[in-house]
């Protein structure tokens, strides 16, 4: 019987860490956080929490919610009604709201330890990307000098047309697994018309507002998960 006991004892011991592996090796879901900045588009961050349903090894699905602003922009100036005008100070900066469903697809480990705590791979993530704009209009504060001092009399406000909202986006990225926790680094690019949301605003004098050029939005970033 003591012979029994033993026995037990010794495969209760090699099931726990057996078990504790094939937990993980099944994990079901992971949660992102990404934090990035636009290489273009004038200056502008992005940050987005995801979260991923890894129905196979190597694929998965994953929903992404994106925040992305610019930052540092300048007052843009104009004439209405004879009077300077100037972009009001919360408008001056582009922002978005993007959601982002997207396939993850996973290379094999190019490299793990013996006890598969450290895992590195590659990662693809082709997705979509419907986005909405804070803002799908301008506004103006009108000033009028006096004494060498500009104070804001009026406000105009200006609206945009053929806003843009879908659109595709791709993501490649190195990952780097410690037990649970994946850190990963990379590249992601859209054809996000960053200023699709003031692309056709025409301002009092008749010219439409300016903005550059359409072209590719691209961005680096980092990021930081955990599977469960």
């Amino acid at each position: 019987m003591k012979k029994c006991w033993i026995i037990l004892v010794v495969l209760i011991s090699y099931c726990i860490p057996i078990n504790t592996y094939a937990k993980y090796d099944k994990s079901v879901f992971t949660a992102d956080l990404y934090g990035g900045i636009y290489l273009n588009n004038e200056q502008a961050w992005q940050i987005e929490p995801s979260v991923s349903w890894n129905f196979h090894k190597y694929l998965g699905l994953s929903f992404g919610l994106e925040l992305t602003r610019q930052y540092n922009q300048p007052g843009r100036q104009t004439i209405i009604d004879g009077h300077e005008a100037e972009l009001a100070d919360n408008e001056r900066n582009i922002g978005w709201v993007i959601f982002k469903p997207s396939l993850a697809i996973k290379t094999p480990a190019l490299w793990k330890s013996s006890d598969n705590n450290y895992r590195l791979w590659i990662q693809a993530e082709p997705g979509l990307s419907l986005a909405c704009p804070f803002r799908n209009s301008l506004t103006y504060e009108i000033k009028k000098i006096s004494g060498g001092i500009g104070q804001t009399v009026d406000y105009r406000k200006f609206s945009n047309k053929g806003l843009k909202w879908f659109y595709w986006n791709a993501r490649a990225s190195v990952c780097f697994a410690v037990d649970r926790f994946v850190f990963k680094a990379g590249y992601y690019i859209s054809n996000l018309d960053y200023y699709s949301g003031r692309r056709n605003v025409t301002l009092a004098n008749g010219q439409k507002y300016y903005v550059p050029k359409k072209e590719c939005s691209q961005s680096i970033f980092l990021s930081i998960g955990y599977a469960f």
